[in-house]
């Protein structure tokens, strides 16, 4: 499993001292999934155009996100007869 460390972005300055700002990819995938205030959303939109690191693992992160989006599952027609014949016997009991 690899490590992933939290970012740290130049930021805005306050009277001429740049602040410095960590972003995680946990930061990352709140963007993506709109879970941030629009406060939050436009200061990582400025960090992302400040430091390429932060857009490399945000576009990675976009695409790994847009593929499990596009992800489905069905479950096996055997486990579907299990639950059916389980339903039925319960139905005796009741």
């Amino acid at each position: 499993m690899c490590k992933i460390t939290p970012l740290r972005v130049r930021y805005p300055c306050i009277n001429n001292t740049p602040m410095l700002k960590s972003y995680t990819p946990d930061d990352l995938l709140l963007l993506i999934y709109d879970e941030l205030d629009d406060a939050e959303k436009t200061e990582i939109h400025k960090a992302l155009e400040a430091d390429s690191n932060l857009n490399q693992i945000y576009q990675m992160l976009l695409q790994v996100t847009g593929s499990l989006n596009t992800l489905s599952y069905e479950p096996d027609p055997s486990t579907i007869e299990i639950i059916l014949e389980h339903s039925q016997h319960e139905e005796h009991f009741h």
